[in-house]
């Protein structure tokens, strides 16, 4: 079966995170088994560049970030074969606000800095493991413990060194890209980010799923992954809002702190997708 693929390019509208390069970022949607999905590397990250990544699909080898779209186009083109969307009968979670100006309708933001907190709201703050424990430490005597949330990725995980931060500051410590080390795992939430993986992890404490802050298609596969397991009251989805508009980003609704499923077939976007000049990947 032919599997086809369309570059495309998001426009950021600010850094996205610590750790992002500046300028545009890349990725390619792909068409296979009569549906669609995304594959948007973060070379900073650790992931492959794009180029590679569809050099290797093309040979049939797999990655993460390829493996999963390839499920998410199947589950996606069964979908649309039956004429129906892939979020038939299913809620999408709420989402934290990826800001410090968060519209009504959201309690909970998710920052990229530990500086100029907004007020009155919930607060989730991703280090992006950028300090060391020495240097968190000293932070976190200047937050306001009363309305954080948790801490994503302080610095470099270690459990032990976990652990300590837990105990001396109080705090929530939430793990990304990963599930820690085997044994007690020293933190309190995981981030799950479908776009790596086909498995939903197996963890005690609550799971956020994020997008990986891609195309509305794979933002949407991540609201499936989320409406269909049990998780966190308040995920990582809304990150359409990071962008520039285009064709797509402009279909994408919300109410309140929820994403609404687009109209259409599978994961919707019918006649966006079908108008796109898609490449056969060789």
């Amino acid at each position: 079966m032919d599997l086809f693929f369309h570059r495309y390019t998001l426009v950021p509208r600010r850094r996205l995170s610590a750790v992002a390069r500046e300028g545009v970022r890349e990725g390619a949607l792909l068409r296979w088994n009569g549906g669609f999905a995304d594959v948007h590397p973060w070379p900073e990250l650790g992931d492959a560049p794009l180029d590679e990544q569809l050099a290797r699909l093309a040979r049939g080898e797999l990655t993460p970030l390829t493996k999963a779209p390839l499920r998410l186009a199947t589950l996606d083109g069964d979908a649309r074969k039956r004429g129906v969307s892939l979020f038939e009968g299913l809620t999408i979670p709420e989402s934290h606000w990826p800001g410090a100006d968060p519209p009504e309708g959201f309690d909970t933001v998710k920052l990229k800095t530990v500086h100029d907190l907004p007020e009155g709201v919930r607060i989730r703050i991703d280090c992006n493991a950028t300090f060391t424990a020495r240097e968190f430490l000293q932070i976190a005597g200047t937050l306001p413990r009363e309305r954080i949330d948790f801490i994503e990725d302080p610095c470099p995980y270690d459990a032990e060194v976990w652990g300590d931060l837990r105990e001396r500051t109080g705090l929530r410590l939430a793990l990304d890209r990963g599930t820690g080390e085997s044994g007690r795992p020293a933190f309190d939430v995981l981030v799950h980010k479908p776009a790596l993986s086909v498995l939903f992890p197996e963890f005690e404490g609550e799971i956020v799923v994020t997008s990986y802050m891609d195309h509305p298609v794979g933002q949407f596969g991540a609201a499936y992954v989320a409406a269909t397991h049990a998780v966190s009251e308040r995920c990582g989805l809304m990150t359409h809002v990071l962008y520039e508009p285009d064709p797509f980003f402009e279909r994408v609704e919300r109410e309140g702190a929820r994403l609404l499923p687009p109209r259409g077939t599978g994961i919707g976007f019918d006649d966006l997708l079908e108008s796109l000049p898609w490449q056969t990947l060789r």
